[in-house]
């Protein structure tokens, strides 16, 4: 036979402890409850399973940050191809107002003024900048990528056109009646060859670029890269920055009708072929563009499918749970009054 020992205070903590492990069980599933059917301590339910759980959490967190990159990243190509649609717009407009027909007189003022205005407006879309970031710099997105012609005192690129055509015919654009003498021959030969030099390497790099040749390569998903960013180096940024120099700074209006139809057929070809060059442009920002929407998509259905997995591992059920927590919750008010009870007893009382 086998004694043990008791005493009054034995039967008076035994309920008492039955009452702290049931209020250890509701707080465990209170916590559940609030975390949303979540396991309160996962490490201890999972047991060996807690790395895969700790893997696919990881691998979320790290698509998540990929969808935070591509929405910075779609900022810039977004922001990108509506400057380059504004600018293509400006280049089309331009281009009928230059067609035949519309070279003299007061027509000549108005080509010098739209000329000057759209220049400005090509520079504040080329300096546009998003989220702190220059737009078509390249991958120095710190750094102004086109300098402002039309700053006080006078940019150096201003300044190497006028001393490009003080070289070329003695004095200064606009000056008569010395301008009126230019011949056509004479000014054929001045747009191909000093102007245009001024918008080709390495005079365009030193006086009107500071814009990487290098475009920013960003990682879409899963390995998958673009070229998302335009630098203004490109061939239809410098054939619309000659196209509005020349129809601004040349002296148009002091010039013979003769030569005049030069700078208009120049004209006209700069703006046709920056126009096609521009659209070309655009049609690969646009592609950009459905690539990384297929990317985010794809990201999305990947954050889906990987929750789900760690999900399933740390959810409680909860139903189950919502009954458990009733029935813990009588546990522990019967305890509560088995407690009492049971400080009214003594064993004096039957000795």
């Amino acid at each position: 036979m086998k004694t043990s020992y008791i005493s009054t205070a034995t039967l008076w903590n035994s309920p008492r402890a039955g009452a702290a492990r049931l209020e250890a069980e509701i707080a465990k599933a209170n916590a559940e409850m609030v975390q949303g059917g979540r396991y309160a301590d996962v490490g201890l339910e999972l047991g060996h399973r807690t790395g895969t759980d700790i893997n696919l959490r990881q691998e979320v967190d790290d698509l998540k940050a990929q969808q935070s990159r591509n929405n910075i990243t779609g900022l810039r190509v977004s922001g990108t191809y509506d400057a380059l649609t504004q600018i293509r717009t400006d280049s089309e407009s331009f281009l009928a107002l230059v067609t035949p027909g519309k070279l003299f007189s007061s027509n000549g003022a108005e080509t010098v003024k739209e000329a000057s205005s759209r220049l400005s407006a090509l520079i504040a879309h080329l300096n546009s900048a998003v989220a702190g970031q220059f737009l078509f710099s390249g991958i120095d997105t710190d750094r102004r990528p086109i300098a402002d012609t039309q700053s006080v005192p006078p940019a150096a690129a201003k300044l190497a056109f006028a001393q490009a055509f003080q070289a070329a015919f003695g004095f200064a654009p606009g000056t008569l009646p010395a301008a009126t003498n230019i011949t056509a021959t004479q000014m054929q030969a001045f747009l191909d060859g000093p102007a245009s030099a001024l918008f080709a390497d390495p005079q365009w790099g030193a006086t009107w670029s500071g814009a990487s040749n290098v475009n920013i390569r960003s990682e879409l998903a899963g390995g998958e890269t673009a070229e998302t960013s335009v630098n203004a180096n490109v061939q239809a940024v410098r054939q619309l920055a000659m196209l509005y120099t020349v129809g601004s700074e040349i002296g148009l209006t002091s010039l013979a009708p003769s030569t005049q139809s030069i700078v208009y057929d120049k004209m006209r070809d700069l703006a046709s072929h920056a126009a096609f060059n521009l659209t070309q442009i655009q049609a690969s920002v646009g592609i950009v563009q459905s690539r990384m929407k297929a990317a985010d998509n794809l990201l999305d259905s990947k954050i889906k499918f990987l929750t789900l997995g760690y999900s399933n591992l740390e959810s409680v059920d909860l139903a189950e749970l919502r009954t458990r927590q009733e029935n813990l919750k009588a546990d522990l008010q019967v305890s509560y009054s088995l407690t009492s009870e049971m400080r009214r007893i003594s064993l004096i009382d039957y000795v």
